[in-house]
C-alpha cells in the first residue's frame, strides 16, 4: 500500500501543473480543465482504459467520466453506445468536450449522482466504475484532513452503486470496477456477497511509471438458468416441422434436448452485437459458435456494417464486375503467398470442387487423395470418408461413399489417407501416385477432431507430392485464421491451391479459390476455359465489400490475440477438468477449440471417434453450457472472435466448471472410467 507520505508528495507534485492541458491518449486529441480530474489519478486510469475488455457492439455506462477516459476510448474502438455520466458540471462539460474535439458520435454524457438520471429504460452490457479512493470503515481514525481525502470513508457510496448496479444490467451482463490493490477488499467482498452477486479479478498489473498494483474487477448475478424460457423456439421449431425435413434447414444445424425435454428444439436466433447473440424468446449468449468460425470479428462489426450499407446504397448484385471484387481480391492476393490469382465463388464447397477440378484439368488425371475423417464440402469426391465409422472404415483405410447411392466409380476415385500417419500414408500416394492428380489437405481438419497435423506429416504431403507431380490443395475454409497470411504460410507449407471462405466474407456467403498463376490458368482463357466456371452470385458486390472491411480489421496484432486467447480458453479448460477428474480434453489451434470426451488428446481421427457415451457426455455438456448462456457448435467446437476479451473466456470456464460438477451425467465420466 502506498504510505500517506507517498501519496502527500503525489498531490504535491500535482497541484504544481497549470490547467487546461492538453495531452494525446489512444489517439485521441484531450484537453483537461481545472477541477474535473485530479493529475495524481491519471496514471491508474490509463491503466484501465489500456487494459479494458473488448466491448465491441456492447452498450456501456460510466460512472465518474472526469475528462473523458476511458469512455472516448470505448466509443472509438468498437461499442455501440457509451453513457458517461459524473456528479460535477464541469467534468460532463469536458467530456463532451473531448467528444466533439474527436468526432465521437456514440457517446452520450449527463450530469447524475450515480443512477440518478439514467432513464429508467436504459440497460446496460458493463458498467463501470474506477474507484478513485482507499475505502476504510466508517470508524476508521484519521491522521489530518488530508488524510480524510486519501482514505475515504465514503464506501456507503460503492455499496448503493454495487446494489442498484444489477438493476441496470441487461441478461448477462456485469460491473466491472477498477480497484487498485491498496484497496479494502474486504469491504468490497462483504458488500458483494450482501447483494447476492459474485465476483473475480479480470486483470492486474502495473504501469512503467508506479509501483501501485492496479486491478479490474468484474461483479455480475450468479450464473443461474431457472429464468432461461424457450417457448419462442419451441414454437418455431414445431412449425419447421411442417415445411422442413427432419424440421431443419441444414443438417449442421440440429436441435437439442434442452432440459431434457421430450421434444428437441433448435434455438432461433433474433439478433447479435459484438460477442453476443441473442435468441427469439430474449436469452443471451457469448457466441463462442460465430456460425461454424464464420464470424472472426463477432456479430453486427462496425466496419463491415458500414462497408454493406454503402454498397447497398448503390445496389445488391449486378451483371457486371465492381470494383469491390478487385479490391478484394487484391487484399487477398497481397497477404496469401500461395495466392497469385483467384475466382470468386458462393461457398466453401464450390471453392473445393473448383479446385479439384482445376487440378484434374492441369494434371490430366482424374483420382485424388484425402484425410480420413476431413470435411471439405459437400462435392462428392471431397465428402468421401468424412463420416466412417468403426464398422466400415477399415484398415486401409476404406473410401466410404458420403450418402446413399452414390455412384461407385466416385469412391473408387479417392484415396484415403490416415491422418498424421507419416509412413503408412507416403506408401499409399505412392503406390496411387501416377493416378492422383491432387491431395486436398486441411491444417486443422474440424470434422476429424481439429487435430493439428504434424510438422513431418505436411512436409511427407509436401516431399511425395513433388517427386509425383500431384497437386496439392490447402482447404483454408476453416482455417485461414490461423495466422494473418493464412493456415498454409503459418506452417511453412506450399500449396498450388488455396480454398478460402468464412472469414474473407464478412459473414455474407462467399468462396474463393486460388493459387499460383500457372495452375490458375485452368480458368482461363474466358471462352474456352479447360476448367469454365461462372455463378450468378459470384463476386457479389455486398459480400466483397463485407469481405474487404473484415480482412483489413483482422490485423496481424488482432490475429495474435484472439490466437493467444484461444490457447488460454484450451489450456485452462483441460486444467478445468482435470481438477474436477472429467475425462475431457482439447484439441484446436490458434483461435479454434474442439473438446473431446477422452483423456488425453487424439492424434488421428480414429482416436478422436466418440462412441455412444462419449457423444451423450459432449451433447450434455453443449446443453449445459448453452442453459448457462454461452454458444457452441456441435458436438462441441468453437472459435474466439476479436470481440472478446480475456473475461469472455473466464466466464465460459467458470460456467465449464459448474457444469462439470452439477451435471450428473458429466460428474460420473471420469477419469479413471474413461475408455
Amino acid at each position: 500500500m502506498t504510505s500517506i507520505e507517498g501519496i502527500k508528495k503525489i498531490l504535491a507534485t500535482s497541484q504544481e501543473r497549470s490547467f487546461p492541458f492538453h495531452m494525446a491518449e489512444f489517439g485521441l486529441d484531450l484537453v483537461v480543465h481545472e477541477g474535473v480530474f485530479p493529475p495524481e489519478q491519471f496514471v491508474g486510469w490509463r491503466w484501465a482504459t489500456e487494459h479494458f475488455p473488448a466491448v465491441q457492439g456492447l452498450d456501456v455506462l460510466e460512472m465518474g467520466c472526469g475528462f473523458g477516459l476511458p469512455g472516448l476510448h470505448l466509443a472509438n474502438t468498437g461499442a455501440r453506445s457509451v453513457t458517461s455520466v459524473d456528479i460535477s458540471a464541469r467534468a460532463v462539460a469536458n467530456t463532451s468536450e473531448n467528444a466533439k474535439r474527436n468526432n465521437i458520435s456514440n457517446l452520450e454524457v449527463f450530469q447524475s449522482d450515480v443512477f440518478s438520471n439514467v432513464p429508467p429504460d436504459r440497460r446496460f452490457d458493463i458498467i463501470f466504475w474506477n474507484l478513485p479512493s482507499q475505502f476504510a470503515p466508517v470508524d476508521y481514525q484519521h491522521g489530518d484532513d488530508l488524510e480524510r481525502g486519501i482514505i475515504d470513508p465514503g464506501h456507503l457510496l460503492l455499496r448503493r452503486f454495487i446494489s442498484e448496479g444489477p438493476h441496470w444490467l441487461k441478461q448477462g451482463g456485469r460491473i466491472i470496477i477498477g480497484f487498485g490493490k491498496h484497496g479494502r477488499d474486504d469491504i468490497l467482498m462483504n458488500i458483494v456477497r450482501e447483494n447476492l452477486l459474485e465476483s473475480s479479478i479480470l486483470i492486474q498489473g502495473s504501469s512503467e511509471t508506479r509501483t501501485a498494483t492496479y486491478r479490474l474487477i468484474q461483479i455480475h448475478r450468479p450464473l443461474e438458468s431457472a429464468h432461461v424460457r424457450f417457448d419462442q423456439s419451441q414454437a418455431l421449431t414445431e412449425r419447421a416441422r411442417n415445411v422442413y425435413p427432419a424440421g431443419v434447414t441444414r443438417v449442421s444445424v440440429g436441435s437439442l434436448p434442452i432440459r431434457e425435454r421430450n421434444n428437441r428444439i433448435s434455438i432461433y436466433a433474433h439478433s447479435g452485437e459484438g460477442a453476443l447473440v441473442r435468441d427469439v424468446d430474449g436469452n443471451n449468449y457469448v457466441d463462442f459458435h460465430n456460425n461454424f468460425s464464420t464470424l472472426v470479428h463477432g456479430h453486427r462489426h462496425s466496419g463491415t456494417i458500414a462497408a454493406i450499407a454503402s454498397q447497398l446504397e448503390r445496389g445488391t448484385c449486378f451483371g457486371n464486375a465492381t470494383a469491390a471484387d478487385v479490391a478484394l481480391a487484391e487484399s487477398i492476393c497481397e497477404r496469401v503467398p500461395s495466392i497469385e490469382r483467384l475466382r470468386y465463388l458462393n461457398s466453401g464447397t464450390e471453392a473445393v470442387m473448383f479446385a479439384i477440378k482445376a487440378a484434374r484439368a492441369m494434371t490430366g488425371r482424374t483420382r485424388l487423395a484425402k484425410l480420413e475423417g476431413a470435411f471439405h464440402g459437400t462435392y462428392d469426391w471431397a465428402e468421401v470418408s468424412t463420416r466412417s465409422q468403426p464398422g466400415n472404415w477399415g484398415e486401409s483405410p476404406n473410401s466410404n461413399p458420403p450418402y446413399l447411392n452414390t455412384p461407385p466409380h466416385v469412391t473408387k476415385d479417392v484415396v484415403v489417407l490416415p491422418l498424421n500417419d507419416v509412413e503408412r500414408s507416403r506408401n499409399i500416394i505412392e503406390r496411387h501416385g501416377s493416378e492422383l492428380a491432387c491431395i486436398i489437405v486441411d491444417m486443422l481438419p474440424c470434422a476429424a477432431g481439429m487435430i493439428p497435423l504434424d510438422d513431418s506429416y505436411l512436409a511427407m504431403l509436401q516431399d511425395v507430392a513433388q517427386k509425383n507431380g500431384i497437386l496439392l490443395i490447402s482447404d483454408e475454409v476453416v482455417c485461414f485464421r490461423l495466422g494473418y497470411h493464412g493456415a498454409s504460410a503459418a506452417r511453412a507449407f506450399q500449396p498450388d491451391f488455396v480454398t478460402l471462405g468464412k472469414v474473407v466474407g464478412g459473414g455474407l456467403p462467399i468462396g474463393v479459390v486460388g493459387g499460383k498463376k500457372n495452375f490458375m490458368e485452368a480458368f482461363a482463357p474466358q471462352d474456352s476455359a479447360p476448367v469454365p466456371q461462372g455463378g450468378t452470385f459470384s463476386a457479389n458486390p455486398l459480400s466483397m465489400a463485407a469481405g474487404r472491411a473484415a480482412l483489413a480489421a483482422l490485423t496481424a496484432t488482432e490475429v495474435d490475440r484472439i490466437n493467444a486467447l484461444g490457447c488460454y480458453l484450451r489450456e485452462q479448460s483441460e486444467d478445468v477438468a482435470a481438477k474436477s477428474d472429467v475425462a475431457i480434453c482439447v484439441q484446436g489451434a490458434g483461435s479454434l477449440f474442439r473438446f473431446h470426451a477422452k483423456k488425453t488428446r487424439p492424434y488421428n481421427y480414429r482416436e478422436a471417434h466418440h462412441n455412444a457415451i462419449e457423444s451423450e457426455v459432449l451433447r450434455r455438456l453443449q446443453v449445459g453450457m448453452l442453459e448457462r448462456g454461452f454458444y457452441v457448435a456441435a458436438p462441441f467446437w468453437g472459435s474466439v472472435s476479436t470481440s472478446m476479451g480475456k473475461s469472455h473466456i473466464d466466464d465460459f470456464l467458470d460456467a465449464f466448471r459448474t457444469c462439470l460438477s452439477e451435471i450428473p451425467a458429466i460428474k460420473e465420466f471420469s477419469i479413471g472410467s474413461a475408455s
